[in-house]
Order: structure tokens, then C-alpha cells, then sequence
């Protein structure tokens, strides 16, 4: 069962991908930013900020994949987004 921040990561990426509830339902934790999804850098900024928009500035996205080396940028899954938007809230 999916958490609410997993839904909301994952209504979030489809806001910033443009695609269908079909494809939507086809993520999960493992599913990756850059591997499966083929997320660009310009929707991942568009998703950075619509976390920040829903969650305060406090979620800063952008500079948690800054600071992220190139293999955990190339692996980072919802999984790893929704862990990181939980830990910023304090809610894990």
C-alpha cells in the first residue's frame, strides 16, 4: 500500500511529465528518476519545486540531488524521494 507521500511524489510526477493515470499507476518505490522513468533535469527542477510548493522550502529537492554523488543520482528512485521529503517533515 502506498504512503501518502508516495502519492503525492508520484501525482507530482505526472503533473510534471504530462503523462496518463496509466503510467502513473506504474510507479512504485523501486522505479528510478533518470533509469525508468527518464526524468530530464528540466523536470526534475519542475518537481523540486512542486515538492517545495506542497511541502515548504524546507524540501529542497534540488539541492539534495546537488549534493548526491553520480551513481545515487543515477539510482535515486521514489523510494529514495519520498524517504527524503519524510525525513525533511520529520515524519519517518
Amino acid at each position: 500500500m502506498p504512503t501518502p507521500t508516495q502519492l503525492a511524489v508520484t501525482r507530482l510526477l505526472r503533473e510534471v511529465t504530462g503523462e496518463d493515470e496509466a503510467w502513473a499507476a506504474a510507479i512504485g518505490p523501486a522505479t528510478r528518476l533518470d533509469g525508468d522513468l527518464f526524468l530530464d533535469s528540466l523536470e526534475l527542477a519542475a518537481l523540486a519545486g512542486r515538492l517545495a510548493a506542497a511541502y515548504g522550502a524546507a524540501v529542497d529537492l534540488a539541492g539534495y540531488v546537488a549534493g548526491l554523488e553520480l551513481e545515487a543520482l543515477l539510482t535515486l528512485s521514489v523510494a529514495d524521494v519520498v524517504s527524503y521529503v519524510d525525513s525533511t517533515r520529520g515524519t519517518t
